[in-house]
């Protein structure tokens, strides 16, 4: 066994900080895209812009989202693989993921139409609402192959600990995506279409950039051998992967259907409380550009320390990340309390909205430190690809929160939905945290052959 982290590095809070500063700038992509959207329409006259960009990203979301696990499983075992120093492993995962994700896209884009009909239907909204968020998804969607090979790319990066490169990548796209919404949106005024339009566009340009840092570090040549290999492809190898990435496939989906009932129950309240949660579920994004950037740490050095069997450096890792990420959801949530207002102002000018949203406010505070477990410990169970955990508390938190909608909806209305929100959010972190005990038992003992494909 190596040498622990702490032994060799003197000042962890740094490594740390090393991957998770890049890491919360680079991880605003998904999240930024759907912002700029909502900023862009929600200062066009007719509100029903902003209830179909609320219908439209949640369905680019659902469709997209559910392929996670690429950035996620990719990021977990490559961590591994780059602890125990195998690069020709570390080499062959990155590689193989791309193959999914490339051929995951193709069968987005060939499926698109029963998968957007099937969506729309889940989510019932109204008819113009409907129309227009379709136009702007029929658009966006061809996007697949791009958005697929970046998010692999940028697992690949943050489990070798450079996020620098990653935050490069989402520079690129997130410069590109809001100069082009503002510019096709509020200046040539082509609403919905332009939107598309621009997310597409930048999109392309930032997956270019990925595939060409990747040959940069992994090497063309290393690449195009690897991939001539007949062992690369067989199917064995490939269900070694997906036996890891399965699970976080189900906990994302089972995530994305709880994100459908909340914007169903939004859509049966009204196109006003429609509107009005999308301006709230901002400050959700908002959040996870932090957490989620501690979480990558955590998922990078989990994973490393799993991949040397440090048992020490394991435990060291999971409790700085966790008070890092506890001290960044007590700022949100101090800064949701001085400047919400604000905040809600600057996504709508629409009067009748700012002031519904305000009533909800309370919930939007309090957010930050009932989500940060569910953020951190996924970073934890992620680094060690102890997955299966996560899909179970994943699914009994689902439940738990299917029941409090159909307490609290009817009854208290949309205070009720956000209500049965923040028990799912806190559901989710507490079910993971009981399971912690048993990963720290079982992952460190395994024999390194066990890990990664």
């Amino acid at each position: 066994m190596s040498a622990s982290l702490t032994a060799r590095d003197p000042h962890p809070n740094r490594r740390i900080w090393r991957i998770a500063a890049p890491a919360i700038a680079a991880n605003i992509s998904g999240p930024l895209v759907g912002v700029v959207d909502t900023w862009a329409l929600g200062h066009l006259p007719d509100p029903a812009y902003l209830a179909a960009i609320a219908v439209g990203a949640f369905i680019f979301h659902f469709v997209y989202w559910s392929f996670g696990f690429l950035r996620m499983g990719t990021t977990g075992l490559v961590a591994q693989a780059h602890g125990a120093g195998d690069e020709a492993r570390l080499l062959r995962i990155v590689l193989r993921s791309v193959v999914l994700g490339l051929g995951f896209a193709g069968a987005v884009l060939v499926l698109q139409t029963p998968i957007l009909h099937g969506l729309f239907a889940l989510l019932n909204p109204e008819a113009m609402e409907a129309e227009l968020a379709l136009r702007y998804c029929l658009i966006r969607i061809w996007a697949a192959p791009a958005i697929l090979l970046r998010v692999t790319v940028i697992g690949y990066l943050v489990g070798i600990q450079r996020t620098r490169l990653a935050l490069l990548i989402e520079l690129m796209l997130n410069l590109g995506n809001a100069a082009l919404t503002v510019y096709l949106v509020n200046v040539l005024g082509f609403g919905m279409e332009g939107a598309a339009v621009a997310s597409l566009a930048a999109e392309v340009v930032a997956a270019a950039l990925a595939v060409f840092v990747a040959m940069r570090l992994l090497g063309g040549p290393a690449l195009l051998l690897a991939a001539k290999d007949r062992a690369f492809w067989h199917l064995s190898a490939f269900a070694k992967l997906m036996s890891v990435n399965g699970f976080i496939f189900m906990r994302t989906l089972f995530l994305l259907l709880a994100f459908a009932l909340l914007w169903r129950n939004s859509a049966a309240l009204g196109s006003t409380v429609l509107s009005t949660n999308q301006v709230l579920i901002q400050f959700l994004m908002l959040t996870s550009f932090g957490l989620d950037g501690i979480a990558y740490a955590a998922e990078a050095l989990v994973g490393m320390a799993v991949g040397r069997h440090d048992q020490a450096a394991l435990r060291q890792m999971v409790r700085l990340t966790t008070l890092w990420a506890l001290a960044l959801a007590v700022l949100y949530s101090v800064i949701f309390w001085i400047a919400g207002e604000a905040i809600i102002r600057s996504f709508t000018d629409i009067a009748q909205i700012r002031a519904l949203a305000m009533g909800f406010l309370h919930w939007l505070i309090v957010m930050p430190v009932i989500a940060v477990w569910s953020y951190q410990f996924d970073g934890i169970f992620i680094g060690a690809t102890k997955t299966a955990a996560m899909m179970w508390t994943m699914i009994l938190a689902f439940a738990v929160y299917a029941v409090a909608l159909l307490v609290l909806v009817p009854r208290f209305g949309n205070h009720g939905l956000w209500g049965a929100m923040m028990i799912f959010l806190a559901l989710r972190g507490l079910g993971l945290a009981l399971c912690y005990p048993w990963l720290v038992r079982n992952r460190i003992g395994e024999a390194p052959g066990k890990i990664g494909p």
